[in-house]
C-alpha cells in the first residue's frame, strides 16, 4: 500500500502553497488603484486562504491549487492592463461581496428569528452566588461579632449555624454561599500560618549549617559570644513560639465556636416546641 500523505504535513507542499500565496498577494499590489473592486482583491485572496488551508483530501487540495495558480494568471495579466480580465476580476470580487453581504443578512434574520435561550437553572444560580460574593466583598457595617450569638430572640425559624474546618482554621457556616470578606479572612489565617511553616522549614535546615561556621570560628580561632547557631535558636523558638500561640488561640475560637452551636441547637429546640404547643392550643 502506498503511504497515505496529508498535505497539510508535507514540507513541500507548505512551501508551495506560501510561494504561491505570497505571489498572489504581490499581484494584487501591482493592480490598478481605481476600482473599488480591486482594492479588495487581498482581502478575498487572504479569505480564501484562510478557509482553505486546512484541506486534507489530495483531490481537493489538487484542485484549489490549480484554481490559485489560474487566480495568479489572471491577476498577472490584469496588472499589465488586459481590460477583459480587470473586468473579470471586478465581476469577481463584485459577486463574493454580495454572497458575503446575503450570507450576513440571513445570519442575522437567523438569529432574530430564533427563539431566546432559555438559562439553565444552574446558571442562574451561579449568577446569584457571583452577585452575592460582590456584594459581601466588604464587612457588612452592622455585622455582630459571632461569639455574640446565639440571639435571644429571632424572627422566624432559628438557623443552626454548622462548624466548619478550612485547613485548621474553625468558622461558622450559616448560609451558601459563603460570603467573600469571611473567604478573604480565611486565607489570609492560611497564608500567615503557611508562611510561619515555611520559615521554620527554613530554620531547621539552616540550624546545621550554623553549627559547622561556629566550628569552623573555634576552629580558625575567630569565636565571638553571639554565635551564629544562638541567632538561628532564637529565631526558630520565636517562629515555634508564634505557631504554637496561633494554634492555641485557633483552639480555643473552635471550643467558643461549638459552644454556640450547642446552645443555637438548644434554643431552636425549645422553639420547636413552644411553635407546636401553640399551634395545639389554637386547634383546641
Amino acid at each position: 500500500m502506498h503511504k497515505l500523505v496529508v498535505p497539510k504535513h508535507s514540507s513541500v507542499h507548505r512551501f508551495a502553497t506560501r510561494a504561491l500565496y505570497r505571489a498572489l498577494l504581490r499581484q494584487c499590489a501591482k493592480l490598478p488603484d481605481a476600482p473599488v473592486e480591486l482594492r479588495a482583491c487581498k482581502l478575498h485572496v487572504q479569505d480564501r486562504f484562510n478557509r482553505y488551508k486546512t484541506l486534507q483530501s489530495p483531490s481537493q487540495t489538487a484542485n484549489s491549487l490549480k484554481a490559485g495558480y489560474e487566480a495568479l494568471d489572471l491577476l498577472y495579466s490584469a496588472s499589465h492592463g488586459n481590460r477583459k480580465d480587470v473586468r473579470r476580476i471586478k465581476t469577481i470580487i463584485s459577486n463574493y461581496q454580495l454572497a458575503k453581504q446575503q450570507k450576513a443578512e440571513w445570519q442575522r434574520a437567523l438569529a432574530k428569528a430564533r427563539p431566546p435561550k432559555l438559562v439553565s437553572k444552574r446558571e442562574l444560580k451561579k449568577r446569584e452566588n457571583r452577585r452575592y460574593r460582590e456584594l459581601t466583598a466588604k464587612r457588612h457595617p452592622d455585622a455582630e461579632p459571632i461569639l455574640s450569638r446565639p440571639r435571644p430572640v429571632v424572627s422566624g425559624k432559628r438557623q443552626i449555624p454548622k462548624l466548619v474546618n478550612a485547613r485548621g482554621f474553625p468558622f461558622l457556616l450559616f448560609k451558601k454561599p459563603q460570603s467573600k470578606f469571611l473567604s478573604a479572612v480565611l486565607n489570609s489565617k492560611l497564608n500567615r500560618r503557611w508562611r510561619r511553616m515555611e520559615r521554620l522549614k527554613r530554620l531547621e535546615v539552616e540550624l546545621p549549617m550554623a553549627m559547622d561556621e561556629d566550628a569552623w570560628d573555634a576552629l580558625t580561632g575567630h569565636e565571638e559570644e553571639a554565635t551564629w547557631a544562638e541567632a538561628v535558636k532564637s529565631s526558630l523558638k520565636e517562629v515555634q513560639e508564634k505557631i504554637a500561640e496561633g494554634d492555641r488561640k485557633t483552639k480555643e475560637l473552635a471550643e467558643a465556636m461549638w459552644k454556640v452551636v450547642l446552645e443555637e441547637r438548644k434554643l431552636a429546640h425549645e422553639e420547636t416546641k413552644e411553635r407546636a404547643e401553640h399551634t395545639v392550643k389554637k386547634r383546641a
